[in-house]
C-alpha cells in the first residue's frame, strides 16, 4: 500500500495531463455529437439539451464545497496534520450527502415543472423527460459525492490519475452511447448511462485516495462546525462565481425551452457547444494566471503583476482568436460537413455570433483569473451575476422575434460589455494596469496580427470550398501558419523576439547532443 509521504509528479506531467484529458474529452464530443443527434433526432435531441441545462444547474449545489477540500487536503497532508484533514473530510462528506439528497427533491419538482406547459416538450416526450429529470438529480447526488473524492485527490496533487480516470470513464460512457443508441434505446437509456458513469468515477475516487492517503479516516460524531464554516468560508465566493457561470451557460437553452419548440434547442446547442470548447482552451490558459498572480503580489512586484497579465492575454488570444476567425468565416460550412447540410444555416449564424464573444475573451478571462489572484473576487459577484441577468432579459426579448439567432445575440451584447469595459476596468483598479495599455496589448495588436490569417481563410472559403472535413481541416492547417507569422511580427517585442529564438535554439542543441 502507498504510502501519504510520496511524492506528486511533477508540475510539467499535471499540466500535459489536464491537456490530455481536455484533448481526449473534445475529441470524443467532436466525434459522438452527430451520431448522438442524427439517432435521436431533432426533437428528442432538443429535449435532452434542455433536460442537461435544466439538471446541470443541480450542479450549484457544490457551494465551493470540493475546492475548498482540495486547497485545506493539500495544506493539512503536506504539514502531516492528518486528524485535521479527516475531519475536513468527514466534514465535506456530511455537507455533500446533504446536497445529494437535496439534488434528488428539487429534481422531482424539475419532473412536475415539465409535466406543466411551462417548457414546450411535445407530449409525447413529457413522461420520458419526467423520469429522465429523476435519474438526473440521482445523477448529480452521485456526481456530488464522487465529486469530494476528486477534490481529495487534487488536493493530493495527483492531476495523473484524476485525469486519467476522466479518460477512462469518458471512453467506457462514449462505448456504451453508441451500443445503446444503435440498439434503438432513447433517451432514458442515455441517462442510465449518465449515471453508471458518474459511479463508476465515484467508486475509483474513493478507492484511489484509500491507497494514497491511509491516514485520511471517515469520523464519527456530531457535526464539526467549525470545519463546516472553514469550508464555506472559503467556497462561497467561489459558489456563487459558479453559479453566474453556470448560469450563463445553461439560461439560453431554458430560454429556449420555455419560448420555442424544443427542436429549435437542437440547433442553439450544436453552435453553443463549440463555443464552450473554445472557451475552454482559452481557460486551460488563463488558470496558471491566478497562482503567477497571486506569488507576484506577496513578493510586492506589481510592474511584473501587470506584465504577467499581458503576456497572459497575449499568449490566450493567440490561441483563441485563430478559432475565432475560423468560427466567424467559415463555421455554417464547418457545422454543414460535421452535422449535415440541414443545420448549416441556422447554426452556423449562431456560431457566427457566438464567435465575437470569443474575439475579446482572451484579455477578459485573464483579467479574471487575475482578480482571483489578488484575492478581491468576492467583487466580482455583482458583476457576473449581472452579466447573467442581462443575458437572459435580452434572451427572452429577442427570441420572440429572432428565434435562436436573438438568444446568440442576447448573450453577446452583455459579453462584449464585460470583456471590453468591465473586466478592463477591474484589472485597472485591482492591479494598475492602464486601460489604454491592456485595451491595445489584449485587443488590438492580437486582432492586427490575425488579419492575415482571416483573409486567407475568407480566400479559401470563397475559392476552394472543402467537400469533407479532412479537407477541411487541411485547409485550416495551411493557413495557420500565418496567425503565428502575424503574432510573431505585431505582437512580440524585439526582445521578446530574441528571447523565444534563443530558447527554440537552446532545445534544439540539447535535442541534436542526445541524439549525438
Amino acid at each position: 500500500m502507498k504510502s501519504s509521504g510520496e511524492r506528486s509528479p511533477g508540475l510539467a506531467r499535471n499540466i500535459l495531463s489536464n491537456w490530455g484529458a481536455f484533448a481526449f474529452t473534445a475529441v470524443v464530443s467532436f466525434v459522438l455529437s452527430p451520431f448522438i443527434v442524427r439517432s435521436l433526432g431533432d426533437s428528442r435531441y432538443g429535449v435532452w439539451v434542455l433536460l442537461t441545462s435544466l439538471v446541470g444547474n443541480l450542479g450549484l449545489l457544490d457551494l465551493g464545497v470540493r475546492s475548498a477540500v482540495s486547497r485545506y487536503i493539500a495544506r493539512y497532508h503536506a504539514s502531516g496534520e492528518h486528524e485535521t484533514a479527516s475531519r475536513l473530510y468527514t466534514a465535506g462528506l456530511r455537507i455533500f450527502g446533504l446536497a445529494g439528497a437535496l439534488s434528488i427533491l428539487l429534481s422531482v419538482g424539475m419532473a412536475v415543472l415539465l409535466g406543466t406547459t411551462l417548457f414546450k416538450v411535445p407530449p409525447e416526450y413529457v413522461r420520458i423527460a419526467q423520469i429522465i429529470a429523476v435519474l438526473g438529480g440521482l445523477t448529480m447526488a452521485v456526481t456530488l459525492v464522487g465529486g469530494l473524492y476528486g477534490g481529495i485527490l487534487i488536493g493530493l496533487e495527483r492531476f495523473d490519475l484524476a485525469n486519467g480516470l476522466e479518460v477512462l470513464v469518458g471512453a467506457l460512457r462514449a462505448v456504451a452511447i453508441v451500443v445503446v443508441l444503435k440498439a434503438g434505446y432513447g433517451l432514458i437509456a442515455l441517462s442510465l448511462v449518465q449515471l453508471a458513469a458518474s459511479a463508476l468515477r465515484g467508486s475509483v475516487s474513493v478507492y484511489l485516495c484509500r491507497r494514497l492517503y491511509v491516514e485520511l479516516k471517515l469520523l464519527a460524531g456530531a457535526w464539526d462546525w467549525e470545519m463546516v464554516r472553514l469550508i464555506f468560508s472559503y467556497g462561497i465566493a467561489a459558489a456563487l462565481l459558479n453559479a453566474a457561470a453556470t448560469l450563463m451557460v445553461s439560461s439560453s437553452s431554458l430560454v429556449l425551452g420555455v419560448l420555442l419548440p424544443a427542436s429549435m434547442i437542437t440547433f442553439w446547442g450544436i453552435a453553443a457547444n463549440l463555443n464552450e470548447y473554445a472557451r475552454s482552451v482559452v481557460s486551460g490558459i488563463s488558470y496558471t494566471v491566478t497562482p503567477r498572480i497571486s506569488a507576484l503580489q506577496a513578493k510586492g512586484s506589481p510592474t511584473d503583476m501587470q506584465n504577467a497579465v499581458m503576456t497572459g492575454s497575449r499568449l490566450t488570444a493567440f490561441v483563441v482568436l485563430p478559432i475565432a476567425a475560423t468560427f466567424l468565416l467559415r463555421g455554417p460550412s464547418f457545422i454543414g460537413l460535421w452535422m449535415g447540410p440541414q443545420y448549416a444555416d441556422l447554426s452556423g449564424r449562431v456560431l457566427q455570433i457566438l464567435a465575437l464573444t470569443l474575439w475579446p475573451i482572451a484579455g477578459y478571462q485573464v483579467a479574471a483569473a487575475a482578480i482571483l489572484g489578488v484575492a478581491k473576487q468576492r467583487r466580482m459577484i455583482p458583476i457576473f451575476f449581472g452579466e447573467a441577468a442581462v443575458n437572459v432579459v435580452l434572451s427572452i426579448f429577442l427570441v420572440r422575434t429572432y428565434g435562436v439567432v436573438g438568444t446568440a445575440v442576447g448573450t453577446l451584447i452583455p459579453r462584449l460589455i464585460m470583456s471590453m469595459i468591465v473586466g478592463p476596468w477591474f484589472v485597472r483598479r485591482e492591479i494598475g494596469l492602464p486601460l489604454r495599455t491592456f485595451w491595445v496589448g489584449a485587443l488590438v495588436l492580437p486582432t492586427v496580427a490575425m488579419v492575415p490569417f482571416a483573409i486567407a481563410s475568407y480566400a479559401v472559403e470563397r475559392f476552394w470550398p472543402a467537400t469533407h472535413l479532412a479537407i477541411y481541416f487541411a485547409q485550416v492547417g495551411l493557413v495557420l501558419p500565418l496567425a503565428a507569422i502575424g503574432f510573431w511580427v505585431v505582437c512580440l517585442s524585439p526582445a521578446e523576439r530574441d528571447s523565444l529564438s534563443g530558447r527554440v535554439l537552446a532545445f534544439s542543441r540539447r535535442r541534436m547532443a542526445r541524439q549525438a
